[in-house]
């Protein structure tokens, strides 16, 4: 027996309106309805009218979301295009289409190359970890003078107006680190050295600021000897790395504010002081985990980053199929601390 859009409705306890609505993607329906109505449909086999489709078809524009991230090389981002394809896959179900790019590294022109080459082939809505700069920050601007929309996740972008921002507190995630260090040193005098990607992500800079404001006010026997930027790969981790524990034998400790673990362990390891100098890391990539396991880092800052790729791609998707903005423009994921005892 065919499926009807009023059997639907029964099911759904809604209104034929409504159920018209859901399965051709229209707007005036909250999202969660629809997606409980397409549920639905699905399951009792509910096949469209040929012309009926046809029809909806010709009324109906797809939609199609940029994801654009600055991930190669950086283990984090695995679980962060995870979360983005979770969302995506979900997205497919209501006419979504996607395109996704990743890029290394943190050049200002090679991200506003590839937002142009996004916005050629088609995209209606942009989600992007941003370089903080005023180049990227003016082509962001210019996407929604032609009424492309842009969610940030992971890292943010000052002066630009966006749907919303998903990812840590970065300043908290900063004094969490500095907190830990600080109360790990017992209150001997330590010299610590800090490596992170780049002062052009927003989010490191600021995560950097918070580790040292925090050593600086709650634990001055801690001082910040370095700060190295590695630009998110590995070699350059271990070169820097290696370099500076060769000049300086007073480091105590290194705490990794972002990508290249694997390098600036492997530097520790060839100078033998992989079991002297105390190592804190943030997320739990692979080789993080594995290195807790063996006692090589003492602990790690973590962030959500799945929640962080599929919140975001969510947003956006929730807005160009019904024109719904989230309840607030700033999604904060948790910041936790995960040792050897809570993997």
């Amino acid at each position: 027996m065919k499926v009807t859009i009023k059997k639907i409705a029964e099911v759904a306890n809604v209104s034929r309106g409504t159920v018209d609505r859901a399965l051709n993607h229209r707007p005036g329906i909250n999202a969660e309805v629809a997606q409980k109505i397409l549920k639905i449909a699905d399951e009792l086999g509910y096949q469209p009218d040929p012309a009926a489709k046809a029809l909806a078809a010709r009324r109906y524009v797809p939609k199609k979301i940029g994801v654009l991230l600055c991930s190669e090389g950086n283990p984090f981002f695995l679980k962060v295009i995870e979360g983005v394809n979770h969302a995506l896959e979900e997205l497919q179900h209501f006419g979504i289409e996607s395109i996704q790019v990743n890029i290394k590294g943190f050049d200002s022109q090679v991200q506003i190359q590839k937002i142009e080459e996004l916005v050629g082939q088609g995209i209606n809505g942009l989600v992007l970890t941003p370089i903080n700069s005023e180049e990227v920050a003016e082509k962001l601007r210019e996407l929604q003078q032609q009424g492309i929309e842009v969610v940030t996740v992971n890292t943010d972008i000052p002066n630009v107006r966006k749907l919303a921002y998903v990812g840590c507190d970065y300043l908290a995630s900063g004094q969490v680190a500095g907190e830990l260090m600080g109360m790990m040193s017992n209150g001997l005098k330590e010299q610590i050295a800090i490596v992170i990607g780049s002062r052009q992500i927003l989010a490191q800079d600021i995560r950097l600021k918070g580790i040292k404001d925090t050593l600086k006010s709650d634990f001055p026997n801690v001082s910040v000897k370095a700060v190295l930027e590695n630009n998110d790969d590995d070699e350059r981790s271990y070169e820097l790395v290696k370099a500076l524990l060769e000049e300086s034998s007073d480091i105590t400790r290194l705490c990794f504010a972002a990508a290249g673990v694997a390098g600036g362990l492997r530097a520790l390891k060839e100078l033998q002081l992989e079991r002297k100098i105390k190592v804190i890391t943030y997320d739990l990539t692979d080789i993080v985990r594995e290195n807790i396991e063996k006692g090589l880092i003492s602990a790690t800052v973590c962030q959500e980053p799945f929640r962080q790729g599929y919140n975001g791609v969510e947003i956006m998707g929730k807005y160009l199929l019904y024109g719904q903005k989230p309840e607030k423009s700033v999604v904060h994921t948790h910041v936790f601390i995960s040792t050897k005892y809570n993997l």
